[in-house]
């Protein structure tokens, strides 16, 4: 599966095709508001996150991707609020598609043990295409580029809504999660024609195992240390590409490791002949008051790294949580998914 939200194949003829896929992030839990609805309000306080990919920036056609993200939850209607703004660009910044979206998910307590959390989510996007930028063979004549020659009649835009769902099951210790993008099959055509975004399905499992807990009284407040390991599993299939991220996390304290692999090893694509290995991934971060920083880098695997030096993929992530002025009588069960933001406020955890 390709790691950005388009892949575009324009034939300078007649006619231009795009095929389209979304943004595949190595940091899924910390982007957790992309991958899922259902993470708003996860943290149970007000989140902020800013967010940026850079991949392949060895190549000319690097992808580059921002987000920003904030959510929050309201305990009385047992809500989570959220939004987050995505910006992406392809090559030369020539093609580039922004989004803004909005999230909602609701706290179901099934019983002392179980919660379900369904998540909605809509937005509207925006395609745009700097097709001034590119040359097409009419510009062409036999002594070379011909300057102020005409271009084809294309649209450099498209606006589209969008549509998503999502739910998550979890208790203290083990989480699944499953969510559906592109549920209206949006139009993305510039050529006035019908281009529908395929649908994007996402499957995420993870399991906590707790090595030590520790709690601590400093300063005249409770503090917990933890070492934790949690393997993780992230599925994902949209058209005709799937993708696997399999992996682990350990926490101590207030750093973060983790390490995964990207791909389907079992997989082989009979027309290209390749196996599908991606990539490997190392991601490492820690966390100091309310702030938590998250780093993490691909290195590619699959023939493309043989080309051609790709420079891998890197993700920075710099999230912050505002702790509420007053503290909630009754605490909350909490996703037990690896980060750190669980164990920022700990004095509303004591069960």
């Amino acid at each position: 599966m390709r790691q950005r939200r388009r892949t575009y194949l324009i034939y300078f003829f007649s006619y231009i095709t795009i095929q389209s896929q979304d943004i595949q992030f190595s940091q899924f839990y910390t982007a957790s508001l992309y991958q899922n609805p259902a993470f708003a309000g996860s943290a149970h306080y007000l989140r902020g996150s800013l967010h940026h990919r850079m991949q392949w920036p060895g190549l000319d056609g690097k992808f580059s991707t921002y987000m920003a993200s904030l959510d929050g939850y309201l305990r009385l209607y047992k809500s989570g609020f959220g939004t987050y703004f995505i910006q992406d660009f392809m090559g030369s910044q020539n093609i580039s598609t922004t989004e803004l979206h909005l999230l909602y998910s609701y706290e179901i307590e099934l019983n002392r043990k179980w919660t379900l959390r369904p998540g909605l989510q809509v937005g509207l996007g925006q395609r745009y295409l700097d097709y001034s930028r590119l040359r097409f063979p009419q510009n062409y004549d036999d002594n070379g580029y011909i300057a102020g020659s005409p271009l084809p009649s294309i649209n450099n835009s498209v606006l589209f809504p969008d549509v998503s769902s999502g739910f998550l099951f979890y208790d203290d210790f083990f989480w699944i999660g499953y969510s559906v993008h592109h549920l209206n099959r949006p139009n993305l055509s510039l050529l006035n024609n019908i281009e529908k975004y395929p649908l994007k399905h996402a499957l995420t499992a993870g399991y906590k195992i707790i090595l030590h807990q520790k709690t601590t009284l400093n300063y005249a407040t409770t503090d917990k240390v933890e070492i934790s390991i949690t393997p993780t599993v992230h599925y994902k299939f949209q058209g005709k590409a799937d993708q696997t991220d399999i992996g682990i996390f350990g926490i101590y304290d207030w750093f973060l490791l983790g390490l995964w692999y990207r791909g389907i090893p079992f997989k082989t694509y009979e027309k290209l002949s390749y196996v599908n290995h991606e990539s490997f991934i190392i991601q490492t971060g820690f966390r100091w008051d309310r702030w938590t920083f998250n780093y993490s880098y691909d290195f590619t695997l699959s023939k493309l790294g043989g080309i051609r030096q790709t420079g891998g993929a890197h993700e920075l992530n710099l999230t912050y949580i505002l702790r509420p002025i007053r503290k909630p009588q009754k605490p909350t069960k909490r996703l037990p998914c690896p980060n750190f933001q669980r164990n920022i406020f700990l004095e509303d955890l004591q069960h």
